[in-house]
């Protein structure tokens, strides 16, 4: 089931299923007062000592997940401490997973108002009403009151599976052609003159050139046949009207030229050569590939696909997020094609399903993906690949299962005895220390591919520049666009923070206006003259008098990256200005406009916030400046540090990726931290060394595992209760478990505490968290959190059954 529920439940199997029902198969099962949908995930012939109750129908003919994936879903339960039927649900593409729609039929009408009874009435007339859209008209306040009257019945029924979508095509059998031929020649006998001869059969002649099946699409745009044709020869009984899929590839509007493989260098090859090695040979083996920006890893993730492939097998490969990286895609597609699917949360669900049953069926070898993609069905996987393996986009937090993708392609490619590259130029911690201790195989790409230099990079003190700065430039940062703008150079400009401002303040009462259901200020958003909260959606009106002195003395706080354009073009009234951050690219397929944009030169400067940092590769970008290096230091994580330096690293290496020489501009208030001087050097090692220890030091990962637990609830008194409650039983179950001779482990408990933003999507939010030593299984994990929160269910208090505790595993 879907839910958070950490057990299976088993049901008996009618005669009549027993043949047909298989693992990996959705049922229709009871479940207390209702219906639910279920996955088998086992099958045995042991009598339980209990009565069951029989599974009530089959909604699959075939299996949607293997043995393997049902291996790894489970698995995945374990590991983060999730209900096995949240990680199915993730593991499936919308219309395959457990969705269900509520209907509601009338029951009795005694004991109703009169309002009640004319919705009674209406529903009786309609036979149903689904549960969301009697709630839209009448509110759900009344439906819920009528539905615990008894008035009115609500049930699930299974949500329709998807159909692939189609479109009209023709087809023929092999005998239409002698027919043709004898037509033409008995048009020939009839008419001295070939020009004579109807159009619709000379048409027919040239659609015997193709071989079909073939879409009426591609016949009329690029074959140019028109509808008056093709009506005629249907109408004549020599082609046949089909449905035919849509091909993904359709969609992509990539060029496709395998010929177009680029040749590597040394240490490429030598990087492939051992991941190749571990694909013919069925190894596993777990490669972090550390390649400085620019240094070809593509190119190895490439040549490595290609030996998979060549060998029958399929390949999987993730990116930190599918629809900011389409140059990735595309280098990719140019050389694969149409064997490639991909998968990510800008399709819509009948696509995301497309892709997802062009990969089970076999007709797709390759996924390409985001984080969930980790589970997708490919077919013969032989490898497994994730770029920028740091990124923390691989780690799902909300809503569950939290797992993270680079743990789980780590887990999947050892089941299967295949390899897998974890590719970055700024690798994680976790990852780093795993190769240090031999879990990994460290492979290095040192040098930029075709001889292009690293940028040189300068830090500029924001605190020496207060008087001369115009906008959010400094002067040397002001007169290095300039020359770049003389010479027709692009400029890529990063501040991680979008909108106008990032807060409005009353100058004569200091009050700042904050979201009703977060505890964040709003940020204001010029552009429309809104203030809206980035954590839920909330907007309204941003207002010119305070609510609480009544005077109109509203300032803007910390330039977003909104205010940052319009400075900009102030000051450089000729540029081409674009702009990339989350309010620009909420359309689907904005981010590939505006890069298009840029890469085809139609704008000589992005602004943008982390959005530009990722993937990008334009050779005539020689200009990089970050305008507020500080931004990820203000979030109190022990990982604050290190993705500050990726961060910066990774939009660096936006800089000088061709023959043209780079040059990066730092302007920061905190000149001396550690993360911003290495990465100004581009030295990664020496920042590594320095972070490894600070962690040793402080027993965060990767020397300890981190669990966080998360408590919510509408009621702020409640939720500290729970809290207390909660932490003072792990603190107890700690002592007793982690400390038994026979394996006493080094743990820490911290909080609990109201959470770093208390209120959020109006719940209220506290937090604890335990570090754990490493060596702590995760079969003892299980057990020990399990304990926890049994006891907890005993002894939690009074009133605070609806607070809800999440488990994260960070570590």
């Amino acid at each position: 089931m879907p839910n958070a529920i950490r057990q299976v439940f088993t049901y008996a199997v009618r005669p009549d299923m027993q043949h047909q029902i298989a693992l990996g198969m959705r049922v229709w099962v009871p479940l207390g007062n209702r219906k639910a949908i279920g996955m088998v995930v086992r099958l045995h012939g042991e009598k339980p000592s209990f009565k069951c109750k029989s599974v009530s129908d089959l909604l699959d003919e075939k299996p949607l997940l293997d043995d393997e994936l049902l291996y790894l879903t489970e698995w995945v339960s374990q590991y983060y401490f999730a209900g096995w039927g949240e990680v199915l649900q993730a593991a499936l593409p919308s219309g395959l997973n457990y969705v269900a729609e509520r209907y509601l039929s009338v029951l009795q009408s005694s004991d109703i108002t009169k309002k009640e009874r004319i919705i009674f009435d209406e529903i009786e007339s309609l036979a149903e009403v689904s549960l969301e859209e009697a709630e839209k008209r009448w509110g759900t306040t009344i439906i819920r009151k009528m539905i615990e009257k008894e008035s009115l019945e609500l049930r699930e029924e299974p949500k329709l599976k998807l159909r692939p979508k189609t479109v009209k095509g023709y087809t023929w059998p092999d005998d239409v052609r002698e027919k043709v031929l004898d037509l033409l020649d008995g048009d020939v006998s009839e008419q001295p003159s070939p020009k004579k001869r109807p159009l619709w059969l000379m048409e027919l002649a040239r659609l015997m050139d193709f071989p079909p099946p073939i879409t009426r699409k591609e016949l009329k745009e690029h074959h140019s046949f028109t509808d008056h044709t093709l009506r005629r020869i249907e109408k004549e009984g020599l082609i046949e009207v089909v449905e035919l899929d849509v091909d993904p590839s359709d969609m992509l509007l990539f060029e496709h030229e395998p010929e177009e493989i680029s040749s590597l260098n040394a240490p490429q090859i030598d990087a492939c050569n051992k991941v190749c090695y571990a694909i013919e040979n069925n190894i596993f083996e777990s490669f972090l590939l550390y390649g400085i920006t620019g240094s070809g890893k593509t190119e190895v993730y490439i040549h490595a696909l290609k030996a998979a492939l060549e060998q029958g097998k399929g390949g999987l490969i993730l990116v930190p997020e599918i629809a900011l990286t389409p140059q990735t895609v595309r280098r990719f597609y140019k050389i694969f094609g149409d064997k490639i699917a991909v998968l990510h949360s800008r399709l819509n669900d009948r696509e995301r399903y497309e892709a997802w049953l062009g990969l089970h069926n076999g007709t797709k070898t390759i996924a390409i993906g985001a984080r969930s993609a980790v589970f997708s069905p490919v077919q013969n996987l032989g490898l497994i690949i994730l770029d920028e393996e740091h990124d923390q986009s691989y780690k799902q937090e909300d809503p569950a299962p939290r797992y993270h993708a680079r743990e789980v392609a780590l887990m999947r490619a050892s089941h299967l005895n295949i390899p897998v590259v974890l590719g970055s130029a700024t690798p994680s911690m976790s990852s780093l220390h795993a190769s240090g201790r031999g879990k990994h195989t460290f492979l290095k790409l040192s040098t930029r591919h075709e001889n292009a230099k690293l940028p040189s990079v300068q830090i500029l003190d924001l605190r020496q520049y207060k008087g001369a700065m115009r906008g959010p430039l400094t002067v040397a940062l002001y007169e290095a666009i300039e020359d770049r703008l003389s010479r027709k150079e692009q400029i890529i400009l990063l501040n991680n923070r979008r909108g106008f401002a990032a807060f409005l303040q009353c100058e004569s009462c200091g009050d700042v206006p904050e979201c009703p259901h977060c505890s964040v200020s709003l940020t204001f958003h010029r552009s429309n003259g809104t203030i809206r909260c980035h954590y839920c959606g909330y907007s309204r009106r941003a207002e010119t008098t305070c609510k609480k002195c009544g005077d109109d003395a509203f300032t803007h706080k910390g330039a977003g990256t909104q205010r940052n354009e319009d400075d900009i073009q102030e000051w450089f009234p000729e540029a081409r200005i674009l702009r990339m951050d989350r309010d620009t690219t909420m359309r689907r397929d904005s981010h590939s406009k505006i890069l298009n944009a840029f890469g085809n030169h139609e704008a000589d400067i992005l602004i943008g916030t982390q959005l530009v940092a990722k993937g990008l590769d334009f050779p005539n970008v020689t200009l990089v400046g970050v305008l507020n290096a500080d931004t990820e230091l203000a979030f109190p994580s022990y990982r604050s540090g290190e993705r500050m330096f990726q961060l910066l690293t990774q939009v660096a290496g936006r800089s000088g990726r061709a023959e043209k020489a780079g040059e990066v501009y730092l302007q920061t208030r905190m000149p001396e931290h550690e993360s911003l001087i290495h990465a100004s050097r581009h030295d990664f090692e020496s920042f590594a060394r320095v972070e490894i220890e600070q962690r040793r030091d402080l027993f965060y990962p990767p020397f300890s595992r981190l669990v966080q637990f998360q408590f919510k609830s509408d009621d702020a008194s409640k939720v500290g209760a729970a809290a207390e409650c909660f932490t003072n039983i792990l603190t107890r179950v700690a002592k007793s478990f982690l400390t038994q001779a026979e394996h006493r482990k080094k743990y820490a408990i911290l909080g609990p505490a109201p959470a770093m933003i208390y209120k959020l999507y109006d719940d209220y939010r506290w937090e604890s968290l335990i570090k754990v030593d490493t060596s702590v299984g995760a079969k003892n994990m299980w057990n020990f959190l399990t304990h926890v929160h049994e006891i907890y269910e005993k002894e939690r208090p009074a009133g605070t059954s609806s607070v809800r505790v999440n488990v994260n595993m960070e570590g």
